[in-house]
């Protein structure tokens, strides 16, 4: 191959890179070039991100002789007050440490039995036990600290086995009708919750829907307790997760707060008529993340109770008017120059 014919293979090769990089570009410098864009119809939802405790109405039963257990129900089942959750056959007693000791320390004696195999209560069966039954419950939950939470390590272990020690944890009963949710938030956050409100709450298996109990001033941090009477998987088996509280949840028009302007004290944005002009129309803002606010469709009512026309789904408008509008006669870049600018 001549010298000539290398050098024309190489600059085709150059102009093809140069092309596939301008055409991945151009969309991108175009887009931030644009002085306009088109409304649509948005949801935006108001969250917070935080570590939520299960707290239930809960029985744990302990073995009242060593033996070889024989189960009856599974994790997780519904059962009614009295069901034979299991059986204990007796054997002779053993020397062996128990290895569920320091769960059985933790407990001491608070909602525990040893008189019984059958349930004690109306609930859910879980063979899930971490020892913090008699701490994390309905009658204590309001006076529960952050200081004493944060870092504690929640490790509930799985009781099925095929032998038992006398005094050992063997399964418990939930409560199945409702429990609780504790989180503490920060103070600055705390506006976001009201007591009676309905919050979503997103955990790691599912979303269940929850009703703000009470709110706890902590000083460094506000306790909220949340009820539910939702089912979800793991409630009786687990201490905490990480979730996402959706308090508020909220659908219209999504426009950037840059878009946001005033005229005569009214709050509104331009949008782009038919003739190309840009024109003021009013607008009233449901909610705002700081970058973007909803805002009402078509129309919505003033704070008289008078009905005003606003922005519709499609609309053009400026995305930032304080720069790019200018009343004719203001500047040489008139509505009809603003207007010639594609979105």
């Amino acid at each position: 191959m001549t010298k000539r014919r290398k050098k024309g293979l190489l600059l085709y090769i150059i102009v093809l890179i140069t092309l596939g990089i301008i055409t991945q570009l151009v969309p991108e410098v175009t887009g931030a070039l644009t002085k306009t864009e088109i409304l649509q119809y948005e949801n935006m939802q108001i969250t917070d991100e935080v570590t939520c405790y299960f707290v239930r109405e809960e029985t744990v039963h302990l073995a009242s002789n060593s033996g070889s257990i024989n189960y009856y129900i599974e994790d997780g089942v519904k059962v009614r007050k009295n069901t034979k959750i299991l059986d204990i056959a007796p054997q002779a007693s053993s020397s062996e440490t128990s290895k569920y000791a320091d769960i059985v320390t933790r407990l001491g004696s608070s909602d525990v039995t040893l008189t019984q195999m059958n349930s004690a209560q109306n609930g859910i069966v879980s063979y899930y036990v971490d020892g913090y039954e008699g701490y994390f419950t309905p009658e204590k939950m309001d006076t529960l600290k952050y200081k004493d939470i944060e870092g504690v390590k929640i490790q509930p272990v799985n009781l099925t086995r095929k032998n038992t020690l006398a005094g050992e944890p063997l399964f418990k009963i939930c409560e199945g009708n409702y429990w609780y949710l504790l989180a503490w938030v920060d103070p600055g956050n705390i506006s976001k919750y009201e007591v009676g409100n309905t919050v979503k709450v997103d955990l790691p298996m599912g979303q269940i829907k929850a009703r703000v109990e009470k709110l706890v001033d902590q000083r460094e941090h506000w306790l909220v307790i949340l009820k539910t009477t939702m089912y979800y998987e793991d409630f009786a088996k687990i201490r905490s997760a990480n979730a996402n509280i959706i308090t508020q949840d909220y659908s219209g028009i999504k426009v950037r707060n840059s878009s946001i302007t005033t005229e005569n004290g009214v709050v509104g944005v331009y949008i782009k008529s038919k003739n190309g002009d840009f024109v003021f129309k009013p607008v009233k803002i449901i909610t705002s993340d700081g970058d973007y606010s909803l805002v009402y469709v078509s129309s919505f009512y003033d704070k008289d109770g008078k009905e005003v026309r606003t922005v519709e789904i499609y609309d053009e408008i400026l995305k930032n008017p304080k720069q790019d509008f200018k009343k004719p006669g203001e500047s040489k870049n008139t509505q009809g120059d603003n207007g010639g600018t594609n979105s």
